[in-house]
């Protein structure tokens, strides 16, 4: 301990410790600086605060849909789905299926049957259709008796007059354009499944 003459006071130091009035002094220096270090964080933080989304406080924006991913479906995948869809036909109308994928311009589909359905038209689809087991026909073209429009460019009718009949077989592929009337047939006893991929038409040609 020792002490010390110095401005127009006593300095007193003991460990560190200052006593007399330039203590008081060194006091009022260390308030203005812990004021001026506030001040500033908190301006700091008002300008943080300044430059945040006007969205907080608000829930975030939903983020836009990813890419498709890749999908496999075994053999086996789809002769279980399809035994399940033949069971629903039997319940039902004798038709039954489920949609796989959907796209903006395409969607797939398995459908089966063990009875003959009516006639259809699609304006703005084509169908490739893959027959995986079964067999049964497929008429294309022709009248559509009984015929009535329904939305999206969607045509039902009782059945088809003077269409062309395509045997089908497990294995075969078919394409039916947009636009084209079309009958499943199917004989009594008999059932088909099918994969079917339901093709956006192109649009028309400009002259």
């Amino acid at each position: 301990m020792h002490l010390e003459r110095g401005w127009t006071c006593h300095r007193l130091y003991v460990h560190g410790f200052v006593y007399g009035k330039h203590a008081d002094l060194l006091r009022s220096e260390r308030i203005f600086m812990y004021r001026t270090v506030a001040a500033c964080c908190f301006g700091g933080l008002v300008g943080v605060l300044a430059l945040a989304p006007a969205t907080i406080g608000q829930s975030p924006a939903i983020s836009q849909p990813s890419a498709p991913t890749v999908q496999l479906w075994t053999s086996k995948d789809l002769n279980q789905h399809a035994t399940t869809l033949l069971s629903q036909a039997a319940a039902t109308n004798g038709s039954a299926g489920s949609t796989l994928t959907r796209l903006p311009n395409q969607y797939t589909m398995l459908t089966t049957r063990n009875s003959s359905g009516g006639a259809e038209l699609h304006a703005h689809w084509c169908d490739y259709l893959i027959v995986l087991d079964g067999e049964g026909t497929e008429l294309t073209g022709g009248a559509i008796v009984d015929r009535h429009d329904e939305a999206d460019g969607e045509v039902r009718g009782m059945r088809l007059e003077g269409a062309q009949s395509h045997s089908l077989h497990k294995g075969d592929i078919m394409f039916i354009p947009s636009g084209t009337p079309h009958q499943a047939i199917e004989a009594p006893g008999k059932s088909i499944t099918v994969f079917v991929v339901k093709s956006a038409a192109p649009a028309p040609a400009h002259p």
